[in-house]
């Protein structure tokens, strides 16, 4: 959906754009042209958008809205030499292609800019995803948000504003601050034993994986825990699942809670990288 919607914005702007694997979406697609095949998507195309993330399995595009198997491999084959290839995520299999077919490829999801702007979508996805899961309101609740980047700086504030009490961790002692003079109870990542075991509601944000052996079994079975960290994740799964933990891997909120609002981001984002490598 995400894709579907920076198509329409772009189109809107007057860019021609064809549409490729998307025929489970029978909505209105604006002014964007949908095509059969992958050849005829990417036979004038001089510029290619691949989704977030890429691929599942490394060898075929990930396409929830189509029926279709498309092969990785395949749209590099289609796509004609010296276009940009804008992908989201870790790829190395499309980094690899695009060098094998001389095309010019750049990962939007490492922009400062695009991060900090789904930092918004993602954290209400969040909350939007807790507010239906928890038996208790968010006032009142007792929250951990671990790490205090882009995505906690903004879920701590939400939270906050629901009256929910929250704990914020970091490793960065002026993070730590900073989580203080925005009202947070500040504490270090590595202490964050001292209050797992009271809170209703746990955030992690840190893509490594803190939330294992000793530390899981502080969480009380009723709270719920949203890892919003991209993969590794920062929760051992496993062994939450064994310990009976309420766990949620919440992976790409903006794309599936906010579509319209992502595919914005994402359409803002494709002009910044065309017009910054002179393809307008």
């Amino acid at each position: 959906m995400r894709q579907i919607f920076c198509a329409k914005n772009l189109a809107e702007l007057g860019f021609e754009v064809a549409l490729f694997g998307f025929e489970k979406y029978t909505q209105d697609i604006g002014l964007c042209t949908r095509c059969d095949t992958i050849e005829d998507a990417a036979e004038l195309a001089s510029v290619l958008i691949l989704p977030l993330p890429v691929t599942s399995d490394g060898l075929t595009v990930n396409a929830p809205l189509s029926d279709k198997c498309i092969p990785l491999c395949r749209v590099f084959e289609q796509f004609s030499e010296n276009g940009l290839v804008l992908y989201g995520g870790s790829c190395c299999k499309a980094e690899q292609l695009a060098a094998e077919h001389g095309v010019d490829i750049c990962n939007y999801y490492e922009r400062e800019d695009y991060k900090v702007a789904n930092a918004v979508p993602t954290a209400e996805g969040a909350l939007a995803l807790a507010i239906d899961e928890l038996p208790v309101t968010l006032y009142g609740a007792e929250a951990l948000v671990i790490g205090y980047g882009r995505i906690g700086k903004v879920l701590c504030r939400l939270l906050d504003a629901f009256g929910a009490t929250v704990h914020a961790s970091a490793r960065k002692s002026e993070d730590l601050i900073w989580a203080q003079i925005n009202g947070c109870h500040a504490i270090n990542t590595g202490e964050i034993a001292d209050v797992l075991g009271r809170c209703d509601l746990i955030f992690n944000t840190v893509p490594k994986t803190l939330l294992k052996d000793d530390l899981l079994s502080l969480i009380r079975k009723d709270t719920l825990v949203v890892d919003l960290a991209s993969k590794p994740g920062g929760i051992d799964f496993k062994l939450a699942k064994e310990r009976g933990l309420n766990v949620v891997w919440a992976l790409s909120l903006p794309g599936k809670t906010a579509p319209v609002s992502a595919g914005k981001i994402l359409s803002d984002t494709v002009f910044k990288i065309m017009n910054e490598k002179g393809v307008i």
